[in-house]
């Protein structure tokens, strides 16, 4: 089984070369069909994988290169939770390839798309496959490498360049703090191999503040890679690349790579006392992006404000101790956030890319279809029963619920809530109501663009179907699902009520945003959240004043006057030393007897003294 895991990693890298080759020495369009075909064979290799793992993992190690007696390890660690991730990447992949055909179709260099969207699925198979955190550093920077190519794909727009620079150099600074854990890992505990990480844990081989460094050092790169406070105004500008990209990359798969890690080195976080800090820092982010989500206008922002939210959902499971819901969450997460971004994708495409949901409306009469997909995946995302949303937000709350922590719950639980309000807000504005001229020459997305659409929307309804199947998967055995019908009632209770408001204002239009948004407080709260909270200012004012205003000139200074300023008093005085030395060649025999004789006394002077 090994050489099928090594075999399912190649493959993506082997076809993104030949899409490339394929599509730029023939019909570019070729380069479709041998992405389809590889992510299609790599989805069943990933299968066949699960369909033969059983109850132990499968597990390799060898060493990449040694110097000396430093060995550098490599290997694969293939485990349930391993397994998820890469059939999420693998299946969500070919059906975003298939998506692109009709999304990308007046695009003229397929060949270049395709060859990074493959690259992008094998690095994020190989993230998920490896078994040390070296490995999985290799392979995050490749997600990340790809994910900042296909933000800027359309590179000739000064918007998608900045987004894309932005995107790489947000990421790269939480990278930086991972990169710092993994060497103080390496270094101190002597090993980076997740399984030994946390054995050592487990046998609490190291001191507690040892731990919390080194996870608090991992989880700030997590944070970067899944658009986390304070690390998220990048999430926002990556919109501006294909919705495609959007869908695979800032949705269902890259962005999950850092719950992956956390969900990974659970038991190294639990005894270092870090989850407590996961968690609080996931519900200050799923209150930001949820109140952010409520207030902009933008389909693709209001979607990416909610992948954010439900990111931090997980990390909220996570630090509250369950681990398999925050897992279970995710897989939930990834099909129905494809699902939506992918119909978001169809009706942009349609409406001759208008992004402004505001500007748009009555859609579903002239596309009946996406708008019924598009509604499935709201029901899921806001946690409707019977929906497979309904059932991991369920188990979060109660889980939070059950910890005890009034602050941590509280924030998570109107985050939840609030799902159902944006949700239901952006679909009632694009779908319902008078249609726009934007609206009127639509039409309905190509089938090749709905089939995805359909099994992503199917698998929302058919998974509770399997949960408990799942469930168990995941945690490789029985796990305790906490129940608290109170919690539930009041929770289904709210969000029928915020439903019922979002109805009468969106749709029914009795209610009215106007005045509360004409006046000076409601107009500066609005544009609060629409900012998600300002802190994207707030990075660049800190950027601008405190690390270019302060520590970048005083650099600058003693570059200028310090290092310049050795250098070029070195020049000046081998100079003025040259214009000595040229003085003293006069050409005058007496002169030159005169310092022979002088120089010879001299000499003679300090051997004696000496």
């Amino acid at each position: 089984m090994e050489s099928i895991v090594y075999l399912t990693i190649a493959l993506f890298f082997v076809g993104s070369i030949l899409a490339f080759l394929v599509g730029h020495f023939f019909e570019k369009w070729s380069s479709f069909w041998v992405a389809a075909a590889t992510g299609l064979l790599g989805f069943i290799m990933t299968c066949f994988i699960a369909l033969n793992l059983h109850e132990h993992p499968i597990v390799h190690h060898f060493n990449w290169f040694s110097f000396g007696s430093f060995n550098v390890p490599l290997g694969i660690y293939v485990d349930n939770l391993a397994v998820i991730m890469a059939l999420i990447a693998t299946g969500i992949g070919f059906l975003d390839i298939v998506f692109s055909r009709g999304y990308m179709e007046e695009d003229e260099s397929p060949e270049r798309y395709y060859f990074e969207k493959l690259f992008f699925i094998g690095s994020m198979v190989g993230l998920v496959f490896v078994s040390n955190l070296l490995g999985l550093y290799i392979f995050w920077e490749g997600v990340g490498l790809c994910s900042y190519l296909l933000i800027g794909y359309w590179y000739w727009k000064k918007s998608a360049a900045e987004a894309a620079l932005k995107a790489f150099v947000m990421t790269r600074f939480g990278d930086v703090f991972m990169l710092a854990g993994i060497i103080v890992a390496w270094v101190l505990l002597g090993t980076i191999e997740f399984q030994d990480l946390n054995a050592l844990a487990v046998a609490g081989a190291f001191s507690v503040k040892l731990g919390l460094l080194i996870s608090i050092l991992l989880f700030i790169g997590a944070i970067g890679k899944s658009a986390q406070f304070p690390l998220f105004p990048w999430l926002l500008d990556a919109m501006e690349g294909p919705t495609t990209v959007s869908a695979l990359i800032h949705a269902a798969t890259m962005v999950n790579a850092g719950v992956y890690m956390v969900a990974r080195l659970f038991p190294f976080f639990d005894y270092s006392h870090a989850l407590i800090v996961v968690a609080f820092v996931g519900a200050v982010s799923a209150f930001i992006a949820a109140t952010g989500a409520l207030a902009h206008t933008e389909i693709k922002k209001i979607l990416a404000f909610s992948t954010m939210e439900h990111l931090a959902l997980m990390f909220v499971a996570i630090g509250v101790g369950s681990a398999v819901a925050g897992v279970f969450h995710l897989m939930n997460h990834a099909i129905f956030k494809a699902l939506l971004f992918l119909a978001a994708g169809a009706v942009i495409h349609m409406t001759h890319h208008t992004k402004d949901a505001f500007k748009l409306g009555g859609l579903l009469k002239y596309m009946p279809q996406t708008g019924i997909l598009f509604l499935i995946g709201i029901l899921a995302l806001a946690g409707v029963p019977p929906f497979n949303g309904f059932f991991s937000k369920d188990w979060i709350l109660a889980s939070v619920y059950s910890y005890g922590n009034p602050i941590i719950f509280w924030l998570t639980f109107i985050a939840a809530v609030l799902c159902i309000a944006y949700g239901f807000r952006l679909w009632f504005v694009v779908f319902t109501g008078e249609p726009s001229e934007n609206s009127k020459h639509a039409r309905e997305a190509y089938p090749i663009m709905l089939v995805p659409l359909y099994v992503l929307a199917s698998m929302t309804i058919l998974i509770p179907f399997f949960k408990e199947k799942i469930i168990h998967f995941i945690a490789g055995g029985e796990v305790h699902e906490p129940l608290f019908l109170n919690l539930l009632v009041a929770t289904l209770t709210v969000m029928f009520v915020l439903f019922g408001i979002v109805f009468l204002i969106y749709y029914k239009r009795v209610l009215s945003t106007a005045k509360f948004l004409a006046h000076p407080l409601g107009k500066g709260i609005n544009q609060f959240l629409y900012n998600g909270w300002y802190v994207d200012a707030a990075i660049k004012w800190i950027c601008r004043n405190v690390f270019y205003g302060s520590i970048a000139k005083a650099v600058e200074w003693i570059d200028v006057n310090v290092v310049d300023g050795a250098v070029n008093g070195t020049a000046k005085l081998s100079l003025a030393c040259w214009d000595r030395c040229r003085k003293v060649q006069t050409g005058d025999l007496v002169d030159y007897l005169t310092y022979f004789v002088a120089g010879v006394v001299t000499l003679i002077l300090i051997i004696l003294f000496i």
